[in-house]
């Protein structure tokens, strides 16, 4: 017969196995990786594209400069 720890200890563990799987149904899908560059159309070299990124260089530090404009504000 189990005791109150037995207990305690399996109520933990379903618990977490819930709240880990509920988490894991709750993830966002994997993100669809285009070649072309959102901002300009040009193609995003591989390396960046299997980082994620979603902007040709030029794109992001275009991106990144007009951010950088409103900073202060």
């Amino acid at each position: 017969m189990a005791d109150e720890a037995d207990i305690a200890n399996a109520y933990i563990t379903n618990a977490i196995e819930a709240a880990l799987g509920s988490r894991q149904r709750k993830a966002s899908p994997a993100k669809v990786i285009t070649k072309e560059c959102k901002g300009c159309g040009e193609e995003i070299p591989l390396a960046r594209r299997q980082l994620g990124f979603s902007f040709c260089i030029s794109c992001a530090e275009e991106s990144e400069r007009r951010k950088s404009l409103f900073v202060d504000y």
